[in-house]
């Protein structure tokens, strides 16, 4: 049932995420006369589509992600490329129209993120403090072994009364360490043991659950200004994640890929519907980021080459354009399959 949740939250979230993606490029392509062939949602032969102008909508058999077909971006010329007319081609558009374009699907990610964001600071509050109560269990740790539920309410640690943030400073602070945990559930006081578990990613101890965060009223404008905060915190940090990544401080063993970030979306979505959207929200900045690359076959590649074109006053030939994001995207599939293979292996090797 876990797997199963797990693999249709994916497939939802992966899919809103590369349709708002795709939206970015569509809108911008006819923004700037390029015509676009097709809009789709998954892949695979033609569920139904509907064709209305020049661009044929479409869900297709595999129900996830999505893509734009752009005249003048692809690799190769079809009946399609050869009857559209050469000024509502990508390639022969201005260099600002074509960064527009490529930017575009990056850019209505992170515009997604920070309108989710602000929407939660809006509707629930941002959150101040955390409460004594417990809102999750993290399943097979140390927590659930020692019969921890959602809404116990920790109130001491070996006797000594606390509050939630010096409990979690104690547990970071005890691995190994055997601890007796006071808890209140339905009215009663208990108490059970629990040995908090060093964790080498985060460098702390921990026991496995998570609190439950109290939540303050703000207005319009305050949510606003958290929305921008926080997106911008996103964005930063996956710069961060990127450059430790390149000077080795992040081992790329702790890269979660498909099988991963599907695994992680599942436990999200048992979360709570506030923790998804917050999920929600960085995986949307994440790809928005990572497209922003300067690497072939991704969008910020096509943007150096909107760049050089713009230096040069003249674009680099076509073809020899293709060739690269070709080559490109052959890299970027192997490095995937790599990802989800150690997916697969640090979920059935434990």
């Amino acid at each position: 049932m876990t797997f199963l949740i797990s693999a249709i939250t994916f497939i939802i979230v992966f899919t809103i995420v590369a349709l708002l993606h795709e939206g970015g490029h569509y809108f911008a392509a006819k923004r700037a006369g390029i015509r676009v062939f097709d809009f789709g949602i998954g892949f695979g032969p033609k569920l139904f589509s509907v064709k209305k102008g020049e661009t044929t909508f479409s869900v297709n058999l595999i129900p996830i992600l999505a893509y734009v077909k752009v005249a003048g971006m692809g690799e190769g010329a079809d009946e399609e490329e050869a009857a559209c007319p050469e000024d509502k081609k990508f390639y022969n558009k201005r260099p600002w129209d074509k960064f527009l374009v490529c930017f575009s699907g990056a850019f209505m990610n992170i515009l997604s993120a920070f309108v989710v964001l602000t929407l939660i600071f809006l509707f629930v509050g941002v959150p101040k403090e955390t409460s004594n109560e417990i809102e999750t269990i993290v399943k097979g740790s140390a927590a659930e072994s020692a019969g921890l539920q959602p809404g116990d309410r920790l109130t001491a640690i070996n006797g000594q009364q606390m509050a939630m943030n010096d409990a979690i400073e104690k547990i970071h602070n005890s691995p190994d360490q055997e601890l007796t945990l006071t808890i209140e559930r339905a009215g009663k006081s208990l108490k059970v043991k629990a040995t908090p578990r060093y964790d080498d990613k985060l460098k702390v101890a921990l026991v496995g659950f998570t609190p439950k965060p109290l939540y303050v009223k703000v207005n319009p404008l305050t949510a606003l200004y958290y929305g921008v905060q926080q997106t911008i915190s996103m964005v930063l940090l996956m710069f961060i994640i990127l450059w430790k990544l390149i000077t080795g401080a992040i081992s790329v063993r702790n890269l979660a890929g498909p099988v991963g970030i599907a695994q992680i979306t599942g436990k999200y979505a048992q979360s709570g519907f506030v923790n998804f959207l917050h999920f929600f929200a960085f995986l949307s900045v994440n790809i928005g980021v990572i497209n922003l690359l300067p690497l072939p076959a991704l969008d910020g590649g096509r943007i150096v080459f909107v760049i050089i074109e713009k230096l040069r006053g003249k674009p680099v030939k076509q073809e020899a354009e293709n060739k690269i994001h070709q080559w490109g995207l052959v890299v970027f599939l192997g490095l995937l399959v790599l990802v989800t293979l150690n997916d697969v292996l640090r979920i059935f090797g434990k």
